[in-house]
């Protein structure tokens, strides 16, 4: 897989799980995904797609929690509340946004 090739390039990490969820095979998407948090632990974008694929798999805290967590890690020039209100995957914890 390309992320065992490229481990430490975050993009090979991110668009082979998304890959997966545009399959509609979002569990294996979040659960392909969730080493590369530990490996890239100042990168919002993995944070965020992690709590799409929670929020689609109905795991709704876990989804908050990932969603804070890249809210935490974004520059002030990123506007995770913004974008998470514009996500279809997120639509589950629209409501719960402001809470971020």
């Amino acid at each position: 897989m390309q992320s065992e090739q490229l481990p430490k390039i975050s993009d090979a990490w991110i668009k082979r799980s998304h890959a997966m969820h545009e399959l509609k095979r979002t569990q294996e998407a979040y659960y392909l995904l969730l080493p590369a948090a530990e490996l890239f632990p100042k990168l919002w974008v993995i944070r965020h797609n992690l709590a799409c694929y929670a929020c689609v798999m109905g795991q709704i805290k876990i989804a908050m929690e990932r969603l804070k967590q890249a809210s935490d890690l974004a520059s002030q020039n990123e506007d995770i509340r913004q974008q998470a209100l514009n996500d279809p995957d997120l639509e589950k914890i629209w409501t719960l946004v402001p809470a971020i």
